[in-house]
């Protein structure tokens, strides 16, 4: 017997006109990642699929313009248009294909992989505007079945997951180098809103196969008052609302909108509030669905050259307790010659994973990891091709995009420049 899990984006092209004013600048080059680890987790698939975009759209910004002639209103306006139906025809559909494959395949997937479920597949509609956009993911249910309620709860949500580590790559890329490449303002914009979009969508008349929809069921079931809180459709409404107030959202979409679209130009300049001794500060604030509840996310961005250090603070909501999570991740810690390493670190309180609804006992867990990039070739010049390496361990416990349960943590790719 096969299960279904299944989403459907339809893309609105309102969500990306919300604008915040910021000035242009070029857009720096630096190497993309492809890397793989043991389960294709929603931290390596997200890179990956960064890198298929950043190629596509090297590609194709060879082969046609970004801007036409124009000199006069007229022939302004022109361009305007070109650039429209040029987003419609070609980029819309390419970023709603991988924004999807990140939501089914790294994901759902991933989870699945996770706990040895058997019988994984994926099924695609074209994207946006040439059909649907709908996907699903299927696989035999004996696994899961057998799974705890953590489990399950984070195969419910590890679409949505995805969506959020891959907008998190795009947010740390844009701002370690100041500026945002057009395409990937978009990926931004649309993976935000539309993981908004689909918790707005969920109701009791939900069918089978809406992860939102199974999410509640599942918290739900065996949360019983007044030691454990029901989530309601209504609640989750509200509080995914968060997702409004970022603040990357709002440049992603004025860099896209008023950037690429109504200027021409291929990246935006990323403003950062400056701070004593040269240090530019951004936050960024999320809602996220998690194997345990629901949290609020806030992660700050401190950027000094070209080091950019995230400092992330987590508030969750089990139903029957409060947890909570601190973590840091810094790039370019340490560098010599062709070898440059980043750290990264998590702390966190949060139920066991085989923990019922009503538990209020919370547990502590944490993630260590160390990042090592070598450069290959003559030159150790940032954009050549090198050698990148994830290795550290993490205990029991949600990290966004990592595996759930404890083990090594080994990461392994190459990291190459696609100029455009």
């Amino acid at each position: 017997m096969a299960n279904r899990l299944s989403v459907e984006f339809r893309v609105c092209f309102a969500a990306a006109l919300l604008a915040l004013p910021t000035a242009a600048g070029a857009q720096m080059a630096t190497p993309v990642a492809v890397v793989v680890d043991r389960d294709m987790t929603p931290a390596a698939g997200a890179a990956d699929v960064l890198a298929v975009q950043r190629l596509l759209a090297g590609v194709e910004d060879r082969l046609l313009p970004l801007r036409l002639s124009e000199s006069t209103p007229s022939k302004h306006a022109v361009g305007i248009a070109y650039r429209i139906g040029k987003w419609a025809a070609l980029d819309l559909p390419q970023d709603s294909f991988l924004m999807v494959a990140v939501h089914e395949i790294f994901g759902h997937g991933s989870r699945l992989r996770e706990i040895d479920a058997k019988g994984i597949g994926y099924e695609f509609s074209a994207p946006p505007p040439y059909g649907s956009g709908s996907a699903a993911t299927f696989f035999e249910d004996d696994a899961v079945r057998t799974a705890s309620r953590a489990d399950r709860l984070a195969i419910d949500t590890a679409g949505i997951e995805a969506q959020n580590v891959l907008a998190d790559d795009i947010a740390g890329d844009a701002l370690r180098q100041g500026s945002i490449f057009y395409r990937a303002a978009w990926l931004y914009v649309e993976s935000r809103i539309a993981a908004l979009l689909y918790i707005r969508s969920a109701s009791p008349q939900s069918g089978p196969g809406h992860d939102v929809a199974a999410f509640m069921n599942d918290f739900n079931d065996g949360c019983a008052p007044p030691v454990c809180t029901p989530i309601a459709s209504a609640s989750l409404e509200r509080r995914a609302l968060l997702t409004l107030a970022d603040p990357m959202l709002g440049l992603s979409a004025y860099a896209f909108a008023a950037g690429y679209l109504v200027q021409g130009q291929a990246s935006t300049r990323v403003p950062m509030i400056p701070l004593p001794g040269g240090f530019g500060y951004l936050p960024v604030v999320g809602f996220a669905m998690t194997p345990y509840g629901t949290e609020w996310t806030t992660d700050h961005y401190l950027r000094a050259g070209r080091r950019l250090t995230r400092i992330s603070v987590r508030i969750g909501d089990t139903g029957a307790s409060t947890a909570w999570g601190l973590g840091v991740r810094a790039s370019q810690v340490a560098a010599r010659g062709r070898l440059s390493v980043g750290v990264s670190g998590e702390i966190w309180r949060q139920p066991p994973i085989d923990a019922p609804a009503v538990a209020t006992a919370l547990e502590t867990g944490g993630l260590a990891a160390a990042t090592v990039r070598v450069a290959l070739g003559g030159s150790p010049r940032p954009g050549r091709a090198g050698l990148i390496g994830e290795f550290g361990y993490k205990s029991d416990g949600f990290v966004r995009g990592e595996r759930l349960r404890s083990g090594l943590l080994v990461r392994v790719g190459l990291t190459v420049a696609l100029e455009r």
